[in-house]
């Protein structure tokens, strides 16, 4: 049996976090949560994730971009789906192979996106 997917989900709406964390956790995912992207690097020290999951737009200085081009940069075998508000236009570009999920969203779309990101 393989190891579970790691993913780190990176959210600052709380309830949301604690929603898509439990959906992630009933898909059989190894899940470490962040409410922002200082919290996220800090977890991206020791904790290696397979699939980065993050807002775009955060308070505290680290965005979702800036996240995603740190981790791809240590990890580029790692996947990334970022998500926002703004449609994807009104975005700086996303760094390559990153998928984009526009808010607000079905939990079905988040699922679906999870499981074509995850390694094979």
């Amino acid at each position: 049996m393989s190891a579970p997917a790691k993913v780190l989900l990176v959210e600052d709406q709380f309830e949301l976090r604690d929603l898509l964390c439990d959906v992630l956790q009933d898909m059989g995912m190894e899940v470490r949560t962040a409410d922002d992207g200082n919290a996220a690097l800090r977890i991206l020290e020791e904790w290696p994730c397979d699939v980065l999951f993050s807002d775009i737009h955060m308070p505290g200085g680290v965005d979702g971009l800036a996240l995603a081009a740190t981790l791809l940069e240590r990890h580029p075998e790692a996947r990334v789906i970022l998500a926002s508000g703004h449609p994807r236009y009104q975005l700086a570009p996303l760094p390559a192979g990153t998928r984009f999920l526009q808010k607000p969203f079905r939990l079905g779309q988040f699922t679906d996106l999870i499981r074509e990101a995850l390694p094979a």
